[in-house]
């Protein structure tokens, strides 16, 4: 198996590139570096008069891969490759199949915020319709030299698939030797804003909802684990906010950290979709993101 990278000449590439060499060295799976052209030839036009349509783009293509040759580091493992196709996911997705990818490897757009992860055309097509996991890297992500996954957080927000997506998080820390814990957010509004909720009886507020959000991951993930549902609620740390960025960065986070989210509970089976909620946390995550496609069905 393979992880497949979206290489592009912009910083979404860089981060993408970045994370996926952080993986890599965690699973000891090789890189397929893609750039992806987009020609009328492969949509299934006639083909241009001239004949040297293609030949342009395909340089253009190896120019840029040669700039992710330099970047990597020389421990990673790689392969790189120009993929002709009618659109950038067409062909990610093709040659994921090709590979027989274990997960798609993406950088944010440069129109966000840097150290966010923000959608483009492409990552929003991606995201939503995936058949493999995929990663997401924030807006110049750059870990330290040598990095690894370290530890693995799994997003629960008490969805119908919280028994799958802890299972995925589960076995990806396992199989990337990193430590776990169980992640939830408490975005409510702000303290005392009319001077009418004492202090004393918001933080007990609080206190209740994450003894609802421990009981409901206990009896969730317990339904089909009882051991890992125990584990996680055992490591569950809330992050308590007004809004889902300040609720998100007041979980602590450091180098190595992944955050695994699931599909929303109307995804198509094997199939990522999110859902609203998972949106918000994905696009205020301070750490590379793990996108779990929904379950097979059967």
């Amino acid at each position: 198996m393979a992880i497949v990278v979206a290489y592009t000449a912009q910083d979404s590439g860089a981060s993408a590139l970045e994370l996926a060499a952080v993986l890599s060295r965690s699973t000891g799976e090789p890189l397929t570096v893609a750039v992806v052209v987009t020609t009328p030839h492969a949509a299934g036009a006639a083909e241009f008069v001239d004949g040297d349509y293609l030949g342009p783009l395909r340089d253009w293509g190896e120019s840029v891969l040669e700039q992710a040759r330099t970047a990597l580091p020389p421990d990673v493992e790689a392969s790189f490759v120009v993929r002709a196709a009618s659109s950038i996911p067409a062909g990610l997705l093709e040659l994921a199949a090709e590979v027989d990818a274990s997960a798609l490897v993406l950088g944010s757009s440069s129109k966000g915020a840097l150290g966010r992860i923000s959608f483009g055309s492409v990552t929003d097509r991606l995201v939503h319709s995936a058949p493999l996991p995929v990663l997401l890297a924030p807006l110049g992500y750059r870990p330290t030299p040598g990095s690894r996954i370290r530890r693995v957080s799994i997003g629960f927000g008490g969805s119908a698939g919280a028994s799958h997506v802890a299972a995925v998080g589960a076995a990806v820390a396992e199989a990337l030797g990193a430590s776990l814990r169980a992640v939830s957010f408490a975005v409510r509004p702000p303290k005392r804003i009319y001077g009418s909720v004492e202090e004393s009886a918001d933080d007990l507020v609080v206190d209740r909802w994450v003894a609802r959000t421990t009981s409901a991951l206990r009896a969730q993930v317990g339904a089909h684990d009882a051991a890992l549902a125990e584990r996680l609620a055992r490591s569950l740390v809330v992050g308590e906010g007004v809004s889902w960025s300040t609720a998100i960065w007041d979980v602590e986070w450091s180098d190595g950290d992944l955050l695994v989210v699931g599909p929303s509970s109307s995804a198509p089976a094997a199939r990522l979709f999110l859902g609203s909620r998972a949106s918000k946390i994905i696009r205020s995550a301070p750490v590379p993101v793990y996108l779990v496609p929904a379950p097979r069905a059967g």
